[in-house]
């Protein structure tokens, strides 16, 4: 959140994940590739954990953002694997679009803050929209 957010009050302020919640348990799964994750990149980044993957939004959601996502013990960045399959731009705005648009109808879903490394982050623990985000990806792995 920036300077000008807090001023006018742009930043919504959301409440601790409890280490009770359930997504606190899936969070811990993907610890080590987020702490990673954190010290590659000084963009925002919130974390729609699931039960086999964890969904990383990277930046300002749903305007300008990046995903990436862990699975199998892997870090994976959604630009370069598109740039490694050879999807065409055309092709690759209209599958960020999508995840816009998913991303969009979680707009209600609860959120919470978390720490990971000392970094401050978002979680959102969002069963729909972490199905939705994996259906999309999923267009270009396979």
């Amino acid at each position: 959140m920036g300077i000008l957010d807090k001023l006018f009050g742009g930043g919504k302020e959301y409440p601790a994940l409890e280490s009770t919640n359930p997504a606190a348990s899936r969070l811990n799964k993907f610890q080590p590739q987020l702490v990673s994750l954190t010290k590659q990149v000084s963009d925002s980044l919130e974390v729609v954990p699931g039960e086999d993957a964890a969904y990383i939004f990277v930046g300002k959601p749903p305007k300008a953002f990046g995903i990436a996502w862990i699975q199998d013990g892997k870090l994976h960045n959604f630009k370069s694997i598109a740039q490694e399959k050879g999807i065409p731009a055309t092709e690759f705005q209209l599958l960020s679009d999508e995840l816009r648009e998913a991303y969009q109808r979680s707009e209600d879903a609860g959120r919470y803050t978390s720490t990971i490394d000392g970094r401050k982050i978002l979680v959102t623990p969002s069963d729909s929209l972490a199905h939705d985000v994996k259906e999309i990806l999923e267009k270009v792995v396979h």
